[in-house]
């Protein structure tokens, strides 16, 4: 009887420990969820019709996928071990080509989502996207205080 009540309570512990491990986890990232949110965010801050957004959004979108890859190409070459003075200006010189190429990217997509929608909008949209950024760090923020306050959970033992 004690063996069974043994493998009851064992089997009751490994059982508890994945669910609670579950619960202090953090929801994986989304990205078509935070391209949804953000789209309904600038959509309704910039005062977008649906018919406005269902031109502008797959150009803004286009811009942004370009904008990400050269990020990436950014975050590569800062994570590169450079030891001669050389290698750091050259890879100074590469990063500032890849800014000036954000940039010029920007500045073209701009101009295209200018042609389908007011330039107001599309200024709109610029500081619409501002706004959604902010929101969503604070929101982090929020979410790590709150998880910093909640006091430290005791696992069975």
């Amino acid at each position: 009887m004690k063996r069974i009540t043994s493998i009851i309570i064992v089997l009751t512990l490994l059982l508890a420990v994945p669910a609670t491990a579950q619960e202090n986890r953090r929801p994986r990232f989304n990205p078509e969820e935070f391209n949804m949110k953000m789209q309904a965010f600038i959509a309704q801050k910039a005062c977008l019709t649906p018919e406005e957004s269902e031109k502008v959004f797959p150009i803004y979108l286009k811009m942004k996928e370009k904008q990400r890859e050269l990020k990436h190409q950014e975050i590569k070459l800062k994570k590169q071990c450079l030891s001669s003075e050389k290698e750091c200006l050259n890879t100074l010189d590469r990063i500032v080509d890849l800014h000036e190429q954000f940039a010029k990217i920007e500045e073209n997509y701009y101009k295209k989502m200018c042609k389908v929608i007011p330039a107001k909008k599309v200024y709109n949209i610029m500081l619409a996207e501002d706004a959604f950024h902010r929101e969503m760090l604070q929101h982090a923020n929020r979410d790590r205080k709150d998880k910093d306050r909640q006091p430290p959970q005791h696992r069975p033992r």
